[in-house]
C-alpha cells in the first residue's frame, strides 16, 4: 500500500510497529521535562506542552508494554507520569486541561485509570488516594440525568463522558464505594437513551450539535465507555447496544479498514479523511468485542484496521520528531488535529496491536 506521495510503506513485526511507537512517546515524554507527556509533535509550533488528560491512559500503555517485554525503563516512566499528575492535581481532586487553567471532567477521569493502573502495578497507596480522591469530585459535580456540565467541554453533555463512567468503574473496583456504581449507571444510562435505531450515540461530537458529525475518535470513546461499563456491571444491554452500533459500522467498512474520518446519524461518512486515532480506537472495541463475544467478524475487521493504520506509521523519514507516530489525520491535513501528531493517536496504536497480539496468542 502507498502513502500520499506515491510510496510504498513496508510492514514489520508487530513488535516493530510497538517498539517505534513507544520510542516515540518516550521522545514526547522527554520534551515535556516534567514526567507529562507532550500533547504531540505540531509541524509548526512544534513539542506541544504536556497534556494530563493524555498522560493519565498512557500510563496504562506503558506499564502494559513493561508487562510484555519486562522493559524496567517503561515503568519507571509510567512512574514519573503519575507522579506529575498528582503534583498538578487541583486540592479538590480534579485534574485541569493542558493548559492547567481549568479544572476538566474527562481530563480527571483518565487521570483515574493511570492512578489505578499505578496502585496495582506498582503498589503504592498514594495513587490510589489521589485516585479517590479525582473520583469524589466527578461525583459531586455530576448532574442528576448523569451528564457532566460544568467542567465539561463546552459545558454541554457528552455521549463520549461514558468513558468517565468506566474510569468511575474502575474506582469502584478497588474501593467498593456504591456512589462509583451510581454515578457510573446514571451516566451510561443516559447514554444508551442517546441511541437511534442505526445505534448512533447522539452527542456524540465536540460541539453543541445534536447529531454533529463527530469523528471516529468520540465515536469510538464513547463505545467503549459503554462497553466496558457493561462487562464490569454484567449489564448485557449496555454490551448490546455496542454491538449494535458496531455492526452498523461493519456493514460500510471499507475493504482496506481506511475508516472515513466522521460519520453522521445514519452512518454516512466523510472519506475526504480518516482520523486514525479513531480508527485504532474502534480496532480496540471490535477486538474486546471479539474476546467478549467470540464473533469471528469483529476479529476480521479489527485486523483490517490494524494494517491499514501499520501503512500509515511515519517510518519512511529519519527525523526523531515525527519517526515512529500516528497523524492525528490521514491526510495530514485532515479535519482532525491537522499537522501534528497527537500522543493519544500512538498511544491508541500500541494498545490496538498489543491487544491483537495477546487474542492471537491465546
Amino acid at each position: 500500500m502507498s502513502d500520499i506521495l506515491g510510496f510504498e510503506q513496508q510492514l514489520y513485526p508487530d513488535a516493530f510497529h510497538i517498539k517505534q511507537a513507544i520510542n516515540w512517546l518516550c521522545r514526547a515524554q522527554n520534551s515535556a521535562k516534567n514526567g507529562g507527556v507532550s500533547e504531540g509533535y505540531h509541524l509548526y509550533h512544534g513539542w506541544l506542552p504536556p497534556y494530563p488528560e493524555t498522560t493519565g491512559y498512557i500510563i496504562e500503555t506503558f506499564l502494559n508494554y513493561h508487562n510484555q517485554t519486562r522493559d524496567e525503563a517503561a515503568k519507571i516512566r509510567a512512574m514519573k507520569m503519575a507522579d506529575w499528575l498528582i503534583s498538578i492535581q487541583n486540592n479538590d481532586g480534579s485534574i485541569p486541561d493542558s493548559y492547567l487553567k481549568h479544572k476538566m471532567v474527562f481530563d480527571t477521569g483518565q487521570f483515574i485509570f493511570g492512578l489505578i493502573r499505578c496502585h496495582e502495578d506498582i503498589g503504592s497507596s498514594q495513587y490510589l488516594a489521589s485516585a479517590e480522591r479525582a473520583g469524589k469530585w466527578l461525583v459531586q459535580v455530576q448532574e442528576a440525568d448523569g451528564t457532566w456540565r460544568k467542567y465539561a467541554f463546552g459545558q454541554i453533555p457528552h455521549a463520549y463522558y461514558a468513558r468517565v463512567a468506566w474510569s468511575l468503574l474502575k474506582l469502584h473496583e478497588k474501593v467498593r464505594e456504591q456512589c462509583y456504581i451510581n454515578a457510573a449507571v446514571k451516566n451510561i444510562e443516559w447514554t444508551v437513551q442517546q441511541q437511534n435505531a442505526f445505534g448512533w450515540f447522539d452527542h456524540a461530537s465536540f460541539n453543541q450539535r445534536k447529531h454533529g458529525h463527530p469523528s471516529t475518535h468520540t465515536i469510538a470513546y464513547t463505545m467503549r465507555g459503554v462497553l466496558e461499563s457493561g462487562l464490569y456491571l454484567g449489564e448485557e444491554r449496555y454490551v448490546n447496544a455496542v454491538k449494535k452500533a458496531m455492526d452498523h459500522v461493519l456493514s460500510v467498512l471499507p475493504t482496506d479498514g481506511h475508516l472515513p474520518g466522521t460519520y453522521d446519524e445514519k452512518w454516512i461518512g466523510d472519506s475526504s479523511f480518516s482520523c486514525l486515532t479513531g480508527n485504532a480506537q474502534l480496532a480496540i472495541v471490535l477486538l474486546r468485542l471479539f474476546e467478549t463475544t467470540n464473533e469471528l467478524q469483529y476479529l476480521i475487521a479489527a485486523k483490517k484496521i490494524n494494517h491499514y493504520l501499520k501503512t500509515k506509521q511515519i517510518l519512511r523519514i529519519k527525523n526523531n520528531n515525527v519517526y515512529g507516530a500516528i497523524a492525528g489525520s490521514y491526510p495530514i491535513w485532515g479535519k482532525y488535529i491537522h499537522f501534528a501528531y497527537p500522543n493519544w493517536a500512538a498511544k491508541f496504536f500500541v494498545d490496538a496491536l498489543m491487544l491483537e497480539e495477546r487474542l492471537s496468542n491465546e
